[in-house]
């Protein structure tokens, strides 16, 4: 018997769940910025990203759940960035520039987007989710508080307040810059963040830096 042949001489692209995971965020980045998360319907974000909604229930339980992920991505990239540096070390005043540069400023440039979305639609987080984002937050700050207290214990630094205390004042000193902040403009992302390490790197050896988040 014959081999039965194919009815088309066209194959089936093969499936990519990267790929599908990457068009429905990006799908839903542009219309919550666009709309907001509350006017974005699930059925818009297939419609933009020319897929269906079993792809998108294959991905995520809910709206709601790329949220989440729009977070998560903007804050793991700013983690690993400040895990790197600290693992390279130096002397404290090197390491909080570049930590200023390199994890505060400069992944402005490339999430400005993704924190301005959930700078505006936290709100929509249910508990448990809002739980998860303070978790890794957290530890982000208890990061940025273990370079603080290098210096301090150094002697780089002068202890005019709590270590914890300075690092919310070293963060809070980029924390708005997603609203201002082109990416395109006078000034790169990374020119603004050595600007920055400047300013608290002198800040901290003199005490001139005010108090941040307590």
């Amino acid at each position: 018997m014959a081999a039965v042949q194919p009815s088309s001489g066209r194959r089936r692209a093969p499936r990519d769940p990267d790929a599908t995971r990457r068009a429905l965020v990006d799908a839903a980045l542009t219309l919550f910025e666009q709309d907001g998360f509350h006017a974005t319907s699930v059925q818009k974000i297939v419609d933009t990203a020319r897929l269906t909604k079993g792809a998108f229930y294959y991905h995520f339980e809910t709206k709601e759940d790329v949220l989440h992920e729009i977070h998560d991505e903007f804050m793991d990239f700013q983690l690993r960035r400040i895990r790197e540096v600290l693992a390279d070390g130096g002397a404290p005043e090197q390491v909080l520039r570049r930590v200023m540069t390199e994890v505060l400023v400069e992944p402005i440039g490339i999430y400005r987007s993704e924190i301005s979305i959930f700078q505006q639609e936290r709100r929509f987080l249910s508990s448990e989710a809002f739980a998860s984002v303070e978790r890794k937050r957290e530890e982000f700050e208890a990061l940025v508080t273990q370079v603080v207290e290098r210096g301090i214990e150094s002697g780089a630094f002068k202890p005019v307040a709590t270590a914890r205390v300075l690092a919310f004042a070293v963060i809070g000193v980029a924390s708005w810059a997603h609203t201002w902040l082109d990416p395109r403009g006078a000034m790169t992302p990374r020119q603004i963040g050595d600007a920055f390490g400047e300013i608290v790197v002198a800040g901290l050896r003199t005490g001139a830096l005010p108090e941040g988040r307590g």
